[in-house]
């Protein structure tokens, strides 16, 4: 008898976690990002209404994917754990059962489609240059006005291959060798070791919004991307089915007027890059 009990307790607690969309099964939604990339994610040093902690550290992230984050935990009824993971650690972190998902500002290129899968899109933006408000290229309106200019981008991501697009159609400009967060590229642009980067609109808010000597531009002639790489998505791994088709009914959950505001909340509150 005490064998039978034991043998339906041990199926009652196997089935209690089968409706968990979580890829351990533990009841938690463990999340990857680099808590470097205002106004996505950026790290602080003291609790606030908003934060979040961060996984095995003294400290706590803000942005804009931890509110998404928060939400769609919220949505599965998973307990959320953040973990602060270098750029270009996730996908393998992803993949080696580090993290869960990646939730990085992270655009579904179809290389990273071929290691992961991605959810719908969480946000959508377009892409502007950088510059230094007295510098030589202040008054650029087109993606031809930069011909002599130090051009700088983001290791492992699409501001890399658009820095080297901008190089490529102007004369005697520098294609640099890129660096590996967004911080290092805005204090090369503001002590001239570069001129130009060119990152996505809400981090170039966020940027000016804590620089007074920086500005961006939305050119009149639109660079060279792939739908792909205006979209930013989650990250899966590719066997994770349940938890793909669970994140993405949670995202339909979510209004393009909560993700406006949550953004818009992300660019004017982040710290300086």
């Amino acid at each position: 008898m005490k064998k039978v009990i034991l043998l339906l307790l041990t199926i009652l607690v196997f089935l209690s976690g089968c409706g968990r969309t979580d890829s351990s099964g533990e009841g938690t939604l463990v999340v990857g990002l680099e808590a470097a990339y205002a106004p996505f994610n950026w790290m602080e040093t003291e609790a606030t209404e908003t934060n979040y902690p961060l996984d095995g550290m003294n400290s706590y992230v803000e942005g804009y994917d931890v509110q998404i984050a928060k939400l769609l935990a919220e949505e599965l009824d998973l307990e959320l754990v953040i973990k602060m993971v270098d750029w270009e650690g996730l996908v393998i972190s992803l993949q080696t059962g580090m993290i869960d998902v990646i939730i990085a500002g992270m655009s579904p290129t179809p290389y990273r489609l071929q290691q992961i899968s991605f959810t719908d899109p969480y946000f959508e933006s377009d892409h502007v240059v950088l510059v230094k408000k007295d510098g030589p290229f202040s008054n650029a309106t087109d993606i031809n006005d930069f011909s002599g200019a130090k051009i700088i981008g983001q290791k492992g991501t699409i501001y890399d291959t658009l820095a080297e697009q901008l190089a490529e159609g102007n004369s005697n400009s520098t294609y640099q060798n890129p660096l590996q967060s967004v911080p290092e590229i805005v204090n090369a642009i503001k002590t001239g070791v570069s001129d130009v980067t060119i990152v996505e609109s809400p981090v170039a808010i966020s940027i000016v919004n804590n620089n007074d000597d920086l500005m961006y531009i939305e050119l009149e002639t639109a660079f060279d991307v792939d739908d792909e790489d205006t979209i930013v998505s989650i990250g899966v791994r590719k066997d994770d089915n349940d938890l793909l088709e669970s994140l993405n009914n949670a995202l339909a959950n979510i209004s393009l007027e909560t993700r406006e505001q949550l953004m818009f909340n992300a660019s004017t509150t982040s710290p300086e890059a």
